[in-house]
């Protein structure tokens, strides 16, 4: 699942700019699920996000370029991330350092847009987590490819509803060529705002913005215990410093992690709460010429999770992710 760091490590900046591209970037970068707590080994919970990852979890792709970015329909966006240990929605899937390449291939639908629907596009993508040996925490590591825990294929659509309301939707496929846990589906429905320009004209110059967001996903065949529908509200204020393409974008995102039946207790029961985390991060375009659409990221995400949660993880966790997004 992409990680979009989960969809909590996405990055604003390019997101105040393009709200739809915002909605698709958390899909890709949000994909990992939780493998069953207690039993993070093959339980047939998958990880979700960091895709699109996703602001967090999406971690998953950073930004989707929109169709007038870009010479015609087509666009794509790809990019990497490589974070200290792999936790989505609260949960460990890897404690080694994970690297997570994905790919997202966008195609605009003009013709749809009209009234207060402002863009709309559909896509299809690829998310994948690897290390360069096993992922730890008691899981196989023998499948066809050992090392390759997770390949993500997701597809769904997205539209733009009066220059600010983002709705996407999308259905993941979870594999694991590393026969590392049991493949199964997730529907994901993600819901942006674009706050960017209502805070005053102060706060407008220097880039700030909240950029809420609501995650909803459920989970359809977990082959080892009932599907969960896990919910992940969100926001990543975040302010420009500098100027123009120079500029450094600092963001703060957080988000809580919500489940009926995602969580297994330790001494039974599902608990709802999860966790919540708190990041920092930083963002840039530091290159010109043909290199200026790739952007570097860096952060740090601290975790404060449930103890009464089987999760394999302390009570407390510190983990640190960089990466790179570019498109065309």
């Amino acid at each position: 699942m992409p990680l979009w760091s989960d969809i909590e490590n996405l990055e604003l900046e390019p997101m105040r700019r393009r709200p739809l591209s915002c909605a698709l970037a958390l899909l890709a970068c949000s994909a990992p699920l939780a493998a069953a707590e207690g039993q993070p080994a093959n339980d047939g919970a998958q990880p979700e996000q960091t895709g699109p990852q996703t602001v967090a979890d999406a971690t998953p792709p950073e930004t989707v370029p929109l169709a007038e970015e870009a010479p015609g329909r087509v666009s794509v966006s790809f990019g990497a991330s490589v974070v200290g240990q792999y936790i989505s929605r609260g949960v460990a899937f890897a404690d080694a350092t994970s690297y997570q390449p994905y790919a997202t291939l966008t195609v605009a639908l003009p013709e749809l847009t009209g009234g207060a629907i402002t863009d709309a596009s559909v896509f299809v993508g690829n998310w994948n987590s690897m290390q360069s040996g096993s992922p730890g925490l008691g899981q196989p590591n023998s499948g066809s490819t050992p090392g390759w825990y997770e390949a993500d294929i997701y597809i769904g659509g997205a539209v733009q509803i009066a220059e600010r309301v983002g709705v996407s939707a999308t259905y993941f496929r979870y594999l694991s060529p590393a026969n590392s846990f049991d493949e199964y589906d997730d529907f994901d429905l993600t819901l942006t705002f674009d706050d960017s320009g209502l805070w005053g004209e102060a706060a407008e110059a220097r880039g700030f913005s909240v950029q809420p967001a609501l995650r909803m996903v459920q989970e359809i065949g977990q082959p080892n215990r009932p599907d969960a529908l896990y919910i992940q509200p969100s926001i990543a204020p975040s302010v420009l410093l500098g100027s123009g393409d120079g500029g450094v974008t600092v963001s703060i995102p957080m988000a809580i992690g919500l489940s009926d039946s995602f969580y297994s207790g330790v001494d039974g029961g599902t608990p709802t709460f999860g966790f919540f985390r708190v990041g920092a991060g930083v963002a840039a375009n530091p290159f010109k010429g043909a290199a200026s659409a790739v952007r570097l990221t860096a952060g740090l995400d601290y975790w404060m999770l449930n103890d009464r949660v089987a999760n394999g993880l302390d009570d407390t966790e510190l983990v640190w992710r960089v990466g790179f997004s570019t498109g065309f």
